[in-house]
């Protein structure tokens, strides 16, 4: 072991004939280098020297070369090799990029860089000769289409436009002296800009751009489809349709035209409604207890009248009444009638059973009322009191009758196309009642042209609050 240890480490030993592993330097002979400088003063464009701040170009980008007589010679040092740079200005213009166009032409910052000669040179190893001529430095920059100078027949001048914008100075300043991450922001918000017509809002239809043929196909196919679409008025209509109310006579010129006895209750009903037992009574002045402060309140003065059409509305009113007052609640806020005999019990026996039928098909889906059939039959109630009332109505005894809130038989009233409003003054005198007591619960319902109904608003598919 300490023989080993004791053994020093010796490099591998090669043969004459191996490849060395490291390339033997080379000895160049020391030879003379011959300068000349070219002179060619017909050469006007030459090389030149072109850098690009802030900017990529694509490694195709192919440039077409113009000139033209230099404006200010004596601004410039003039060159002593070329006099033909001194006196002409070079630039170079591309449009191959599909938004910018790159403008590369010399810039006269008036710093002492603007009175530096420019050289190219190319150096033979073999004859040990360099080669110098005299090149142009030009500097890139990159335009929008629509911001880009326009190009005259002799050169290029720049037209008068707006003052930059501090988005533009600052994109500038990015481009010359930010980062290579801003540099490529830059980048990317000059390609992805979409340039703005000038026509766009030209109202004179002879001078807006012309539509593609794909863009024309796909605007007269939206006008195909859309031609066939309801309007707002199409659909206000359809929603007032399927309102839970009577269907009101929007053609009508007065408002006993609007909602009648003979819209409310079907002919074949009121020929079946028996109202000889009120007249009898209220001739005999002998008291007619119902079940309604409404109805009583007005029996007596409709029988004077010996309006039998109108004393037989009253008598359909009561009905309804009574029938929605035995009413029993169902599953998720519905009602649904009860047995027969409860119903006959609630409405009077010498109510046919041909009439109970009628009002079970008209306000019942299968013996059950939702919200839309309780409201259906809430409003042909009210209507039924706009006509006995002569179309305004005190709806105070009505909401005791109904057990309903100021809020919801209001609502219904809104829903038939009424106005309601305060007792006025004269009114409350009338009725001989204080300001608290008008104030708290009585309102008059007035049926008036033209109606008002309240608007539904239609929100569009797929827009939700």
């Amino acid at each position: 072991m300490s023989e080993k240890h004791n053994e020093k480490k010796r490099k591998r030993q090669t043969g004459g004939d191996e490849r060395p592993s490291k390339k033997p330097p080379t000895e160049v002979p020391a030879q003379t280098v011959k300068v000349s400088v070219l002179k060619d003063t017909n050469a006007e464009l030459g090389p030149v020297i072109v850098t690009a701040p802030g900017l990529k170009l694509p490694p195709n980008t192919s440039f077409t070369p113009y000139t033209r007589a230099r404006a200010n010679k004596s601004s410039r040092l003039p060159p002593a090799g070329n006099p033909t740079m001194s006196s002409s200005e070079l630039l170079l213009h591309s449009s191959k990029h599909p938004k910018l166009d790159y403008i590369a032409r010399e810039e006269d910052s008036g710093a002492a860089d603007s009175l530096l000669r420019h050289y190219v040179g190319v150096y033979e190893p073999g004859t040990g000769k360099l080669q110098i001529v005299q090149a142009r430095k030009l500097i890139v920059r990159g335009n929008l289409r629509s911001d880009r100078s326009a190009a005259t027949a002799d050169g290029v001048e720049q037209q008068q436009g707006p003052e930059p914008t501090t988005l533009s100075a600052r994109s500038v300043l990015g481009q010359t002296f930010g980062t290579k991450k801003s540099q490529k922001a830059i980048r990317a918000l000059t390609e992805n800009a979409i340039t703005s017509s000038p026509l766009k809002s030209s109202q004179d239809p002879s001078q807006r751009p012309k539509l593609g043929a794909a863009a024309s196909a796909v605007i007269e196919s939206m006008a195909q489809s859309s031609a066939s679409m309801p309007s707002r008025e199409d659909l206000q209509a359809a929603v007032d349709e399927g309102k839970p109310r009577p269907k009101p006579n929007l053609e009508a010129q007065t408002p006993a035209e609007v909602y009648t006895v003979e819209g409310l209750v079907e002919l074949e009903i009121l020929k079946q409604l028996v109202v000889r037992e009120w007249q009898d009574k209220v001739n005999k002045n002998e008291d007619v207890k119902t079940t309604s402060r409404f109805v009583s309140e007005r029996l007596v003065k409709t029988v004077k009248t010996e309006d039998v059409k109108r004393l037989k509305a009253l008598r359909y009113l009561l009905l309804l009444m009574d029938w929605s007052t035995c009413l029993r609640a169902g599953a998720r806020n519905s009602k649904k009638l009860p047995g027969r005999d409860d119903v006959k019990k609630a409405v009077g026996s010498e109510v046919g059973d041909g009439i109970l039928e009628s009002v079970m098909r008209r306000f019942t889906m299968d013996g059950t009322l939702n919200k839309w059939y309780t409201d259906n039959l809430m409003t042909h109630i009210c209507a039924l009191v706009l006509t006995i009332d002569n179309y305004e109505v005190d709806i105070y005894d009505l909401r005791e009758d109904l057990k309903l809130d100021v809020k919801t038989i209001t609502r219904y009233f809104h829903e038939l196309g009424c106005r309601v409003t305060p007792l006025t003054e004269a009114e409350r005198s009338r009725l001989n009642l204080t300001k608290a007591e008008a104030a708290a619960a009585h309102r008059i319902a007035r049926l008036k042209l033209p109606l008002e109904f309240p608007k539904n608003r239609i929100m569009a598919s797929g827009k939700r609050r």
